[in-house]
C-alpha cells in the first residue's frame, strides 16, 4: 500500500500573507470560523486593489493614460478569468457586482426567449440565488420543476431528475456543490441529458470554487456563475456564458451601452479596483 502524501507546508509563512490573520480585538487574536461564507484576502489582493487606486483610477473609454491603462486592466483580468475556468475565449467571461445579480439579470434575459409551458428544473440542493431567479420566470407562464435529493445521502436524485427532464424542459439549474451539505453532481452527465433534451445548463459555482478547479469545457455548460470573495478575492461575482449563447440572448442596458462583447451585459460602471484585486487573487492562486 502506497504511503499517504504529505505536504510540507509552512502554515507561518500562509498566515503572513494575509494581514486579517493578525488582527486582534479586545486583544485577543480573531480566529474565523465563517469559511464557508467567504474567505480573507492575502496581501497580493490588497496591493493590487490599491495600485490600481494610486496608479489608474479612472472610467473606461478615455482617450487619456489612465482611462487606457484601465481597459488594459479588464482585459487582463478577463483573460486571467478564462484560463481559471477554462473557457474558450476571454470573450465568454462577464462581471458583475456577485453571482445574485448575475443570475438575475440574465435569467430575464432567457425569459425573452421562453414561451407559457415551458420548463426549467431546479433542484433541491440550490442555494436560493440559483432558484429565486427562475421562480421569477413563472409570472410569464414558465413551469419550474424541483429535482429531488437522494436520502440519507443528500445526493442529486438521477433518477428523479431523468424523469423530469422532457420536451418542454429549456434549461437546467444545478449547483457545482450544494452550499448546504457539500454534495458535487455529476454536472458532465447532467449536461449530456439536458443538451439531448435541446436544455441549456446553468452552474452555481459559488460553493465549489474554494475547493477544486473548475473546467466549464468538461463539464460542457452553457452558463456558470462564482464569486472571487469565495477564493479570496474581493466581494465580486464572475459568470461564463457560451459565446454564441452571450451573442444570442438580448440584455438589459442602456442604449447608448455597446452592444458588442461580454461588456454589453456588464451594466453601468463596473467597480475596477474590485476588478483588479480579482487579478490578485488568480496571481495568489497561481
Amino acid at each position: 500500500m502506497a504511503s499517504p502524501t504529505t505536504i510540507d507546508l509552512d502554515l507561518q509563512s500562509v498566515r503572513r500573507q494575509f494581514p486579517a490573520l493578525a488582527l486582534k480585538i479586545e486583544g485577543q487574536p480573531v480566529v474565523y470560523l465563517d469559511n464557508p461564507a467567504g474567505t480573507q484576502v492575502p496581501q497580493r489582493v490588497i496591493d493590487r486593489t490599491a495600485e490600481y487606486w494610486r496608479t489608474m483610477n479612472a472610467n473606461r473609454g478615455g482617450a487619456f493614460v489612465t482611462s487606457e491603462q484601465t481597459d488594459d486592466l479588464i482585459a487582463q483580468v478577463r483573460q486571467a478569468a478564462a484560463v481559471f475556468l477554462n473557457a474558450a475565449s476571454a470573450d465568454e467571461i462577464v462581471f458583475g457586482p456577485n453571482m445574485t445579480t448575475l443570475t438575475f439579470a440574465v435569467s430575464r434575459a432567457i425569459g425573452r426567449e421562453l414561451r407559457p409551458g415551458d420548463e426549467i428544473l431546479v433542484t433541491r440542493l440550490e442555494h436560493d440565488a440559483n432558484v429565486s431567479p427562475w421562480l421569477a420566470l413563472q409570472e410569464q407562464g414558465v413551469i419550474v420543476r424541483f429535482v429531488d435529493i437522494a436520502v440519507p445521502e443528500c445526493t442529486l436524485d438521477i433518477e428523479d431528475f431523468e424523469r423530469q427532464l422532457g420536451p418542454r424542459t429549456r434549461l437546467v439549474a444545478v449547483t457545482h456543490a450544494s452550499n448546504a451539505v457539500g454534495t458535487i453532481p455529476d454536472l458532465a452527465a447532467i449536461s449530456r441529458a439536458a443538451h439531448a433534451a435541446g436544455a441549456w445548463v446553468w452552474v452555481d459555482a459559488v460553493h465549489y470554487g474554494p475547493h477544486g478547479p473548475i473546467d466549464v469545457r468538461a463539464i460542457d455548460c452553457d452558463f456558470l456563475v462564482c464569486s472571487s470573495y469565495k477564493f479570496y478575492g474581493p466581494h465580486q461575482g464572475l459568470l461564463y456564458g457560451r459565446r454564441e449563447l452571450l451573442e444570442r440572448l438580448r440584455p438589459y442596458k442602456v442604449r447608448p451601452a455597446s452592444d458588442e462583447g461580454p461588456s454589453r451585459w456588464e451594466t453601468g460602471t463596473q467597480n475596477h479596483e474590485c476588478l483588479a484585486g480579482i487579478l490578485g487573487a488568480f496571481e495568489y492562486l497561481a
